[in-house]
């Protein structure tokens, strides 16, 4: 066999660099997708340098989805939780909860998306009324409640926090203590007891004939994670609907109260307030947020999720079904790593457009770009995709909804 000649190894040379070129050029390229059946459209690219906002058409599964990451090494960067009209009880749109955000002049709102479940309508008067988890800027507004795997949390040290969590909390008047279930919640949520802060509104809003409850004032006032307040017992009765004083709180019991309580419950005289979440870690979060469904946990699609998607032998793209884990449906899902922060937001309910996700596809997903833990927020109409103070993505109800609560990726405004 004749030896290679010079010539030989220079076209062999100029082969490799031409392939190794195009290897370089279609992985730098922006719409260059993980996925072969997908393809992605990055979107303000001058927002922050930290920031990455993107459109992903998931053509083999007929969505389009909005996508946020946020590099966790820039410390000018920050998540956030914002309740809807500054108080529980209301509801106000994504857009209008990052406008009155940025409205402060501290941080610029650069992305925003919709939150948690909760009372969409009025519900006798509970409307806004989250079911789970809300912390903001320190102040625990509601307890983990309905799903207490599906929690998110950020430390005051920027560490990421995910459930299970738990809250303990007693309240004590004499030498008696009973338990307190619930913090700011509906009162037909299952609560026995439930603690009202004026961050509720102006009322409790409970049954005026079920209801027995005992008002209280000189409460030191937020309430937070690891928390503890004397009180003065102000009056206590019969009959819900009490108003919520601003320098104290009501707690309202489903029923009438252990006579043992009763007993010491004599206007003017003192009690506690004690209140802690467990893991401990956890009293040091600044903002919080509860969804319903952890969709990611170390790196794997939940067991329940993946349990119900292999139990059905046939998917169809876009297919609406009962089972609310197994429908296509607009989704909403808050996931992270080590590295960075990822908002989505999939649209849905729009044939030709997009037909939305099941939880599985979209726990799929979030683990493709690099999610190893994850949480699913509100849905429907309520899924909503905020930059720069604009809706980006296409709510299926045709026009922007009133939500309860929102999360938000804000940046310091510079001085």
């Amino acid at each position: 066999m004749d030896k290679p000649t010079p010539v030989f190894h220079a076209i062999i040379f100029l082969c490799f660099l031409l392939i190794t070129s195009r290897t370089v050029i279609a992985s730098d390229a922006a719409s260059s997708p993980l996925n072969p059946n997908s393809t992605r459209t990055d979107m303000f690219d001058d927002l922050h340098p930290g920031l990455q906002v993107y459109r992903y058409d998931w053509h083999e599964e007929g969505c389009v989805l909005y996508v946020a990451e946020m590099d966790r090494f820039h410390t000018d960067l920050h998540f956030e939780t914002a309740i809807a009209n500054n108080q529980i009880l209301g509801k106000e749109t994504v857009r209008s909860i990052a406008d009155r955000r940025s409205q402060r002049g501290d941080r610029r709102v650069l992305v925003a998306i919709n939150g948690g479940f909760g009372v969409l309508g009025d519900m006798k008067g509970y409307g806004g009324a989250l079911e789970n988890l809300h912390i903001q800027a320190g102040e625990l507004m509601t307890q983990p409640a309905s799903d207490k795997e599906a929690c998110f949390g950020v430390t005051s040290d920027g560490d990421f926090l995910i459930g299970p969590l738990e809250m303990q909390a007693t309240v004590t008047v004499g030498t008696y203590s009973v338990p307190l279930g619930c913090i700011n919640q509906r009162f037909l949520d299952g609560c026995e007891s439930i603690l009202y802060t004026p961050r509720m509104g102006d009322s409790t809003h409970t049954n005026r004939r079920r209801a027995y409850e005992i008002i209280l004032t000189g409460l030191q006032l937020p309430i937070t994670g690891k928390y503890q307040s004397d009180f003065i017992v102000d009056q206590f009765g019969k009959g819900g609907n009490n108003p919520i004083p601003e320098n104290g709180a009501v707690i309202s019991f489903r029923s009438r109260i252990d006579q043992q309580l009763e007993a010491q419950l004599d206007a003017g005289k003192g009690g506690k307030i004690e209140i802690r979440l467990e893991p401990a870690v956890w009293n040091r979060t600044i903002q919080a947020i509860g969804g319903r469904i952890r969709l990611v946990k170390n790196g794997r699609v939940n067991e329940i999720i993946e349990k119900h998607h292999r139990a059905q032998k046939k998917h169809t793209p876009g297919k609406r079904q009962r089972d609310l884990a197994l429908s296509y449906e607009p989704r909403t899902a808050l996931g992270y790593n080590a590295q960075k922060l990822i908002l989505i937001v999939a649209d849905g309910r729009r044939a030709g457009y997009s037909t939305g996700l099941s939880l599985y596809r979209l726990a799929s997903l979030l683990i493709e770009l690099g999610a190893t833990e994850a949480i699913n927020l509100d849905g429907g109409s309520s899924s909503t995709f905020v930059v720069d103070g604009k809706v980006v993505n296409r709510p299926s109800g045709q026009s922007e909804r009133d939500v309860l609560n929102a999360v938000l990726i804000t940046a310091d405004q510079s001085q």
